[in-house]
C-alpha cells in the first residue's frame, strides 16, 4: 500500500460524511512531477472537531489552525480544515485563523503555485491557480502578489531558494525581485527553521544554483554564519550537506564561529571538530594507521571526499587522508574495547593499584598493536608489558 491508499482512506471517509476532502501541497506536486511521494496531506471542509470524532486514532497537532493527525495503520497522515487567515505582524505566523467552506480560499492562502494544486480520490486535480503549468515550465511563483506572501511568512524566500535546488526549478523574474526586495525580514525567523530549509537546499540536486540565488538575493547577508562569508567564498565551495559547507569554510578559516548561532546538535558539532581535528593531526605527519584509528570511518571518508570537491590543501595532506580511508579496513582493532586485555586484568597480573601509569600502558598497547607491531592477545601482550618492565628498571 503506497502512501495515496493510506491517504485515500481519509478521503473515502470524510466524503461518506458529506465532507469534501483533497489531497494537498507537495505531494500532489510530486505525483504530477513523477517524484517519490513522502508525507500526503489532506485538507476538508471538515472541522478538526468532526475528524477527531469520525477517526479512531488521532493526534492533536495543531487543532487550534485546523490540523489533526490521523492514523491510519499507523500511518501519520495530517489533515487540515479549510481556512484563511489574517495578517501576520511578526512575519512568521498568521495573527488568527478563521476556517472556511472554500477550497478556493483555501488554495490561495498557500505559498507557491506549485503547492496550490488538490487532487481528489480519483487522481483528479483542482489547480485554480495554474500550477501545473508552473511544474511542466519548472517556475517557481507566488500565489498572488509576491510581497504579499513573503510578508505573510519570510521563509518562503528561503523556500523558494530551497526548491531551486530541489526541484532543479527557476525563480520568476517577479519572485526574485520581491524576495530582493523584502529579504530583510529573514531576520524574524528562527533559525531552527532557517537551518531545517538549509539542510533540505544542500540535499538538493541543484545546490549551486541555489547557492548563487541566496547570493544574487542578498539573503546570504541575512543568514547567521552565511552573513560572515563573502559571495565568492559561498559560490566558489562545493558541499552536499550544510555541515559540509561549514566544515570547508572552517578549514579555510578556523577562527569562524558557527556552532552557538546555528544551533547545531552536540552530534553535528562534534563531527566539525573531529573533521577540523583530522586535518590537525593529518598536518602533524601523524601516522596513517594512528589517524585511522583515532577517527571514524565516516569522518575520515567525508573529509577526503570535501577536499577532493574542493583544492585547499596540498596534495600531500590529501594522500595522507587517503591512506589512512584504506588502513581504516585493515585495522586489527577499530577501538580499545577490543583489545584483549583491560585494566583490571592489568594491575592483577602486575600486583599494582590504579592510577595514570594505567591509562599510559594501556595508550601504549594500542598503539603497538594499531601499528602491527604486538598481536592482541592476552598473552603476547602480557608478555611484551613484562619486557617493557624490565627494560626500564
Amino acid at each position: 500500500m503506497n502512501r495515496f491508499d493510506h491517504a485515500k482512506t481519509v478521503l473515502e471517509t470524510l466524503e461518506s460524511y458529506g465532507f469534501e476532502a483533497y489531497f494537498v501541497g507537495g505531494s500532489v506536486r510530486d505525483y504530477i512531477m513523477g517524484r517519490e511521494i513522502h508525507d500526503v496531506d489532506v485538507t476538508t471542509n471538515a472541522r478538526p472537531e468532526t475528524i477527531k470524532d469520525l477517526f479512531q486514532k488521532t493526534i492533536d497537532v495543531g487543532i487550534e489552525h485546523g490540523t489533526v493527525i490521523v492514523l491510519i495503520d499507523d500511518e501519520p497522515i495530517e489533515v487540515t480544515t479549510y481556512r484563511t487567515e489574517t495578517t501576520y505582524t511578526d512575519y512568521r505566523r498568521p495573527d488568527s485563523v478563521s476556517f472556511t467552506t472554500s477550497l478556493l480560499e483555501d488554495l490561495s492562502r498557500r505559498d507557491f503555485t506549485m503547492n496550490a494544486i488538490a487532487m481528489d480520490k480519483n487522481m483528479n486535480i483542482e489547480d485554480p491557480f495554474d500550477g501545473h503549468i508552473a511544474i511542466e515550465e519548472k517556475r517557481i511563483e507566488t500565489v498572488g502578489i509576491a510581497d504579499e506572501r513573503f510578508n505573510e511568512d519570510a521563509l518562503r524566500m528561503l523556500r523558494a531558494v530551497r526548491f531551486i535546488s530541489q526541484l532543479e526549478f527557476n525563480l520568476t523574474t517577479e519572485t526574485e525581485d520581491a524576495i530582493r526586495k523584502n529579504v530583510s525580514l529573514i531576520k524574524y525567523v528562527s533559525i531552527e527553521r532557517i537551518v531545517k530549509e538549509l539542510k533540505k537546499l544542500y540535499e538538493g540536486k541543484n545546490v549551486t544554483e541555489a547557492k548563487h540565488a541566496l547570493v544574487n538575493t542578498n539573503m546570504y547577508r541575512h543568514i547567521p554564519f552565511f552573513k560572515t562569508l563573502s559571495r565568492t567564498e559561498i559560490i566558489e565551495t562545493n558541499a552536499h550537506s550544510l555541515i559540509d559547507e561549514i566544515v570547508v569554510q572552517l578549514i579555510k578559516d578556523p577562527s569562524m564561529s558557527y556552532a552557538n548561532i546555528l544551533k547545531l546538535s552536540n552530534n553535528e558539532t562534534k563531527y566539525i571538530k573531529n573533521s577540523l581535528r583530522l586535518l590537525d593531526d593529518a598536518r602533524s605527519n601523524l601516522e596513517s594507521k594512528r589517524l585511522a584509528f583515532k577517527y571514524s570511518e565516516d569522518v575520515i571518508g567525508n573529509t577526503v571526499s570535501l577536499l577532493e570537491l574542493n583544492p585547499i590543501l596540498d596534495e600531500s595532506l590529501i594522500k595522507r587522508l587517503k591512506d589512512a580511508k584504506i588502513e581504516k579496513q585493515k585495522l586489527p582493532i577499530k577501538n580499545r574495547s577490543e583489545l584483549e586485555i583491560n585494566g583490571r586484568i592489568l594491575m592483577e597480573k602486575l600486583n599494582k593499584k590504579g592510577g595514570p601509569w594505567l591509562q599510559t600502558l594501556l595508550t601504549k598497547i594500542e598503539g603497538e598493536v594499531i601499528m602491527g607491531r604486538l598481536k592482541n592477545t592476552e598473552k603476547d601482550i602480557l608478555e611484551w608489558v613484562l619486557n617493557e618492565q624490565e627494560n626500564n628498571l
